[in-house]
């Protein structure tokens, strides 16, 4: 693990800013950030109804629910029994299981899923962890199936984040195929911080949101702080 955090107080924070941004007291940012990871999510998502879904690193199960009603059934994976119980208080779909893991060896799940899920747990892995993550999530898919990421990235080697090159890498070690991968939010932004503090109406976030994914899908070069990426892979 490249970063420390008690995910257990995290889960005190509540639904959204347990797993975003427990900082954001007014929880104006973290229902954008929400909005916009969910608005990149429906742009590449292909369901026919009857997928079976790993919610991998799943916390209060914000994606389960999601995509629940969507799909056949939904299996959250999570390292942190306080995460998983402030997942059941808020339950809103009975096709959702959550289960609890060491973080190292995954469940014997009796099929392969049609496709995993996962958003801002990869991020606070590095080297071989990162690659034995990744090797353990495709055994866990089915012959073409599809994993689904959005992962922070970094070029400055104080973010403590992989790079694009270090993501690239570990999804060849295990066999998993990048179909595409492109910037979706930039971590320092000056409209985020008018978002954050209620200086922009919550009506106007979908718009906000829309922008800033044609904006970032566009942007290339250095990495100075951290951006958000949305990867689509699929296993070989």
């Amino acid at each position: 693990m490249i970063e420390n955090v008690d995910w257990g107080n995290r889960a005190k924070e509540g639904f959204l800013a347990s797993g975003i941004d427990p900082a954001d007291r007014r929880g104006h940012k973290n229902y954008y950030i929400d909005l916009l990871q969910k608005t990149a999510l429906e742009e590449v998502l292909e369901l026919k109804g009857n997928e079976i879904v790993l919610d991998f690193g799943c916390g209060s199960g914000r994606f389960s629910y999601w995509i629940a009603p969507r799909v056949k059934k939904v299996v959250g994976l999570e390292i942190t029994p306080e995460m998983i119980e402030l997942a059941e208080k808020n339950r809103t779909a009975q096709n959702v299981e959550f289960m609890v893991y060491d973080g190292l060896h995954f469940p014997v799940f009796p099929n392969p899923f049609d496709l995993i899920l996962s958003v801002g747990v990869l991020q606070v892995m590095k080297g071989e962890l990162l690659k034995n993550t990744l090797s353990g999530l495709a055994q866990c898919l089915k012959k073409d199936g599809k994993l689904y990421l959005i992962e922070q990235a970094s070029d400055h080697p104080k973010m403590d984040r992989p790079n694009i090159k270090e993501y690239l890498d570990a999804f060849k070690e295990s066999k998993l195929e990048c179909l595409q991968y492109y910037p979706i939010r930039k971590g320092r932004w000056w409209m985020l911080y008018l978002i954050r503090y209620g200086m922009i109406p919550k009506g106007w976030f979908h718009q906000i949101a829309h922008y800033e994914l044609e904006k970032r899908r566009r942007e290339k070069g250095y990495i100075r702080f951290y951006k958000d990426f949305l990867f689509l892979l699929r296993k070989k």
